[in-house]
């Protein structure tokens, strides 16, 4: 670079960007400063902490990343963003507002990935359950609904009200979904208060993967990641655009949720058999034991035959061909471990010797483990 360009670069002045959201949610002021910081932004985000609006005349700013809310929108925002006339990226799906631009969660996606997840749990009859009459709400609501049909399901919409009044009264087991991890959470303990297991005979999956909050939770509880630092970066993305006064490839950009969180609140598979249920739990909780199927019978305290029959006809698979695949499938999350020897994963996964986990592994993968463990250290990094 030459001198001349040089000090065109370092003397041009930075953009001053206001991050303003109705709903604040980290991960997308993470993405918002990830993509700040390339641009050498001066990113105005005190409203996280003031919930104030700075006025129009105080504001000397480029441009806008805002979520105005649409049940209580903020109407001094809505005021700034019409007045300034500057550009305007908003993450508002719903409500008309004077928006340059919108990155938008998938809501669609997001409701019909939980109702997949219960359908690949065996689950028949599950439910969505609404705590307030708001968009986002009804449109996961309406995609998990579709899905659920679509895989076979029967699928009930119902209040939290009408939910609350007792739960014992749903038809179990069962598969719930909730807008969001907060209503999941309270759908969680009035099944736990009522003396309903979770998730045995309720399933519980939320949506936005708030960690702290599904970790906590008196069950841990599954979630849809909703994607949301993804979404902020492309937010940001898009004002610089605007802000150079190019235009965004498409108006409204809606950005996929990553998957779901799998957590201990559906960690089941719905079992109408209450004989057969119990083996399957036995063999989630006690795979890393010597434990064979006649173990599992006399724990059980029924003839092995009888529950062997059982277990097939409600799962499609038998008691042992499930305990080699468990056992299988903590041996692959081990195997990422270099370090950890192959002794070692055998025994942690089940297995009496490492020869009986290449023998398993080899039959259920086509594979060995060695081989596995290769496979996966060739894998590009996914999060580059």
């Amino acid at each position: 670079m030459d001198q001349a360009n040089f000090w065109i670069k370092v003397s041009s002045p930075r953009r001053r960007v206001l991050l303003a959201l109705y709903w604040w949610e980290d991960r997308v002021f993470e993405g918002v400063a990830k993509f700040a910081a390339e641009q050498s932004w001066i990113l105005d985000c005190k409203m996280r902490w003031t919930h104030a609006i700075p006025s129009l005349s105080e504001w000397r700013g480029d441009g806008i990343i805002a979520n105005p809310g649409f049940s209580s929108p903020i109407k001094p925002l809505i005021e700034l963003i019409e007045s300034s006339q500057t550009p305007t990226v908003g993450l508002q799906t719903f409500g008309d507002y004077p928006f340059s631009s919108k990155v938008l969660q998938d809501h669609n996606l997001i409701g019909s990935l939980g109702a997949k997840h219960l359908a690949s749990l065996n689950f028949k009859q599950v439910a969505f359950v609404s705590f307030a009459d708001n968009p986002v709400e009804q449109a996961r609501c309406n995609a998990f609904c579709r899905q659920a049909e679509e895989s076979g399901m029967k699928c009930t919409q119902l209040t939290f009200e009408e939910f609350a009044k007792d739960p014992k009264a749903l038809p179990r087991p069962i598969g719930l979904m909730a807008m969001n991890d907060l209503n999941a959470i309270s759908l969680m303990t009035s099944c736990l208060d009522a003396g309903l297991r979770v998730p045995e005979e309720v399933a519980i999956v939320g949506a936005d993967d708030t960690r702290i909050m599904c970790d906590a939770a008196e069950v841990p509880l599954t979630s849809v990641n909703c994607n949301f630092e993804e979404i902020g970066y492309r937010a940001a993305e898009s004002l610089h655009l605007l802000m150079n006064g190019e235009r965004t490839p498409e108006r409204e950009k809606t950005i996929e949720p990553v998957g779901i969180t799998i957590r201990k609140s559906t960690d089941t598979v719905a079992v109408p058999d209450p004989e057969a249920a119990i083996a399957l739990r036995m063999i989630r909780d006690h795979f890393r034991e010597p434990i064979g199927v006649s173990d599992i019978a006399d724990q059980i305290d029924v003839p092995i035959r009888r529950l062997q029959s059982s277990f097939q006809k409600h799962l499609g698979f038998t008691m042992n061909q499930e305990l080699t695949r468990v056992r299988v499938e903590n041996a692959k999350k081990l195997l990422t471990d270099k370090k950890l020897k192959l002794e070692a994963v055998a025994l942690d996964s089940g297995f009496s010797s490492r020869f009986h986990l290449i023998r398993a592994f080899q039959r259920s993968t086509g594979t060995t483990p060695a081989a596995y463990r290769r496979s996966i250290a060739k894998e590009p990094d996914k999060t580059s």
